[in-house]
């Protein structure tokens, strides 16, 4: 017997939860991380480990929203962001390391485009990354300073 991914989509509209609503917990990720950032160069241990704290249980309420997501290759995608952010947040912890911050925020980012590009509606609803200020933002959970 030989196990094959299934790498049929699911129908959007039989997702539990909306693209729109995964972008969110994307957003608070990105801006999670970037407290965790700010404060790896302020040198405040207690916010540093809130926030990637934070960060964590964000990502992994992304994972999983993705098990029900359109196809196998997102999800695979997605696992392998979670995994390096999993180790970069661990070092930003750890060794207070400010370029593992800001790979995290990088790797997250660079998901979200994917996110976005596989939604196009998304841009629209949430506006488009990155857009002006720090306010545009504010709709969509995306607060970055």
């Amino acid at each position: 017997m030989h196990w094959q991914a299934d790498t049929t989509a699911t129908p959007l509209d039989s997702l539990d939860t909306s693209p729109g609503e995964v972008l969110m917990l994307i957003n608070h990720a990105i801006n999670a991380l970037g407290e965790a950032k700010d404060a790896v160069t302020t040198l405040e241990i207690e916010k540093r480990f809130n926030a990637t704290m934070k960060a964590s249980a964000l990502l992994d309420a992304i994972e999983e929203e993705m098990k029900a997501d359109i196809s196998e290759n997102v999800r695979g995608a997605f696992m392998q962001t979670h995994l390096s952010l999993i180790a970069n947040i661990t070092r930003t912890n750890v060794k207070n390391d400010l370029e593992s911050a800001k790979e995290s925020i990088s790797l997250i980012m660079s998901f979200r485009q994917i996110w976005v590009t596989l939604h196009p509606s998304l841009e629209e609803e949430c506006f488009t990354w990155p857009l002006s200020s720090t306010q545009n933002h504010r709709r969509s959970g995306l607060h970055l300073a």
